[in-house]
């Protein structure tokens, strides 16, 4: 009897502990899984990553998910990476604190290993740095705590790159042309027509967002530039229209409008600023209200898992409106109810997800 209820006991004690050990994964695993966006591929940081020879490389657009966590390292762990960067790149670094009691910050390091530039906000906060890059080569971030720890809560950290000062002025930019344009013009209408042409209107074809932009400033005095392709042109060093079966990718995608207009060759814009959505929302009356002005042009970006299955462009607006405190834009959307004018800019921000999405900025004229 007493070796029956033993062996009893034992299995229930295997079995408690077996639920215990399933019951403390799955928690440790949905703590892990619910910083992660879902459907979203991340980068992993690898220890030993405690010093600048050690650095887990990592390229622009990777999202880094990592933990700073004291058993890693029983004095303090610190995790480097190191990018390649070159002259002339403004790089914007996001980091997202996924824990209000840690203080994290963030430190930019020269190929040298000299320190150039670092983020130290307080208990909670998340941290930004945007950096010009002065010289081609290796740049190490460091991220490291002066104050906590944790085992289960995962930062984010993630880079991307833009120009920053194009010296293209645009000063025959027509703002006000281009606002009364997109004004009479943000109802939905089958065609469009500016300047004596005839536009197609592409909201039944992915949206027509990009379009609208791009005709909005072809009003302002923004000229095309042509290629000698019949056809749609994917070479996004043109931006054209003739007809909707003869244009450039640039002219209606949004991505494409990115590569043409943050492009390093034809310099369109005449300053770029890139920032993350939480960042620009949080700062919003420096950073985007003291920047943009009316005209000028708006871009979102997230990830894209089905067509590009990388961080782009999605969706475009056009900023018509100035106050004290906001910027009103005017947008063409996927359907007929996307089509408005005089969106807050700012609440649209707040909308938006603060840890993974990015916005830029496009200042087209110096005027």
């Amino acid at each position: 009897m007493i070796k029956r209820v033993l062996k009893c006991l034992s299995r229930f004690l295997v079995l408690l502990i077996v639920f215990s050990l399933i019951f403390w994964y799955n928690k440790i695993n949905r703590a892990y899984n619910a910083s992660i966006p879902n459907g979203i591929p991340y980068k992993m940081e690898q220890e030993d990553n405690n010093s600048f020879s050690t650095a887990n490389t990592v390229n622009a657009k990777n999202l880094v998910i990592g933990r700073i966590y004291q058993t890693t390292n029983s004095v303090q762990d610190k995790d480097y990476f190191k990018i390649y960067l070159n002259l002339g790149e403004v790089v914007s670094i996001s980091f997202i604190n996924a824990h209000q009691n840690v203080n994290y910050n963030i430190y930019l390091y020269n190929p040298s290993q000299s320190l150039v530039a670092s983020s130290t906000n307080s208990t909670g906060k998340n941290e930004f740095i945007q950096y010009t890059v002065s010289s081609s080569g290796y740049y190490y971030i460091l991220v490291s705590s002066s104050y906590g720890h944790s085992g289960s809560e995962y930062y984010y950290l993630q880079v991307m790159k833009t120009l920053y000062d194009t010296g293209n002025t645009n000063t025959s930019y027509n703002r006000n042309k281009a606002v009364n344009w997109a004004k009479d013009n943000a109802n939905f209408k089958e065609t469009y027509v500016c300047n004596g042409i005839t536009f197609a209107n592409f909201y039944n074809l992915g949206g027509d967002c990009t379009n609208f932009a791009s005709i909005t400033l072809y009003a302002g005095g923004i000229s095309m530039i042509y290629s000698s392709a019949t056809g749609i042109e994917s070479n996004t060093n043109y931006w054209f229209y003739r007809t909707s079966s003869n244009r450039s990718t640039s002219w209606s995608g949004a991505e494409f409008f990115k590569r043409h207009w943050d492009n390093s060759s034809s310099k369109r814009a005449y300053q770029i600023r890139i920032y993350p959505v939480w960042y620009a929302y949080e700062n919003f009356n420096s950073v985007v209200l003291g920047f943009l002005k009316e005209g000028d042009i708006v871009q979102h970006i997230d990830y894209d898992s089905d067509t590009f299955k990388d961080w782009v462009s999605y969706h475009s607006q056009i900023i018509v409106s100035k106050t004290s405190n906001d910027l009103l834009y005017a947008q063409h959307s996927v359907d007929q109810s996307g089509f408005y004018y005089g969106g807050s800019l700012k609440n649209y921000l707040n909308y938006r997800d603060p840890n993974i999405g990015w916005v830029i900025l496009y200042r087209i004229s110096a005027n």
